[in-house]
């Protein structure tokens, strides 16, 4: 009796803990892409002017592994609570050009991947469960990953569109899914 209660607690629990961490193969090229699946959320400091209007940037870590050939990407998914006019939404990838994320003490410049997902070797949008219709890549490097984890505040300023910078403010923490993705991710060894 006194196992089956432990027994009951340890499923119970185990269903509790969903994985923070998921990886698949592209159907299409057969890369290996692992993904946190709680990514952080930041939300635009100015409100849109519509009513219960907003903004929001998903920040989510993943790599591709291509045969051995390994790379990093923060992949910024954006989404709106309301429904943007096709020029709104242009003007709200289009600050996504350059990004600046700032973690307190430093601060770490972004420049998306200019191509095609595709080339990446993602053939499909990443099956996580995460709104968005856009997703912008990144390239990343694994100090600046791990920086992000460690940072108390995070903040985002898309500098895509010239004198009119949007901020964003972390509206929901994806820290402990950042650390279970870069504790997963293989240990680097120096050439010698």
């Amino acid at each position: 009796m006194k196992y089956s209660a432990l027994l009951l607690t340890l499923m119970l629990a185990a269903c509790a803990a969903q994985p923070t961490v998921k990886s698949w193969m592209d159907p299409k090229s057969s890369v290996t892409v692992t993904a946190q699946t709680e990514p952080l959320v930041l939300i635009r400091a100015a409100p849109a002017p519509g009513l219960n209007e907003r903004d929001y940037a998903q920040l989510t870590a993943i790599e591709i592994n291509r045969m051995g050939e390994r790379k990093l990407y923060l992949v910024a998914i954006l989404w709106n609570s309301g429904d943007l006019w096709p020029d709104q939404a242009g003007a709200f990838q289009n600050a996504f050009k350059q990004i600046e994320v700032n973690l307190g003490d430093r601060t770490v410049a972004l420049t998306p991947h200019t191509g095609e997902a595709s080339e990446l070797g993602i053939s499909e949008a990443l099956p996580l469960p995460i709104p968005g219709s856009s997703q912008i890549y990144f390239p990343i490097s694994r100090d600046d990953l791990r920086a992000i984890s460690r940072s108390s505040r995070i903040e985002l300023t898309a500098n895509g569109v010239p004198d009119a910078p949007r901020r964003y403010e972390e509206w929901q923490d994806g820290r402990r899914s950042l650390d279970d993705f870069l504790g997963q991710l293989p240990e680097i060894r120096p050439q010698s």
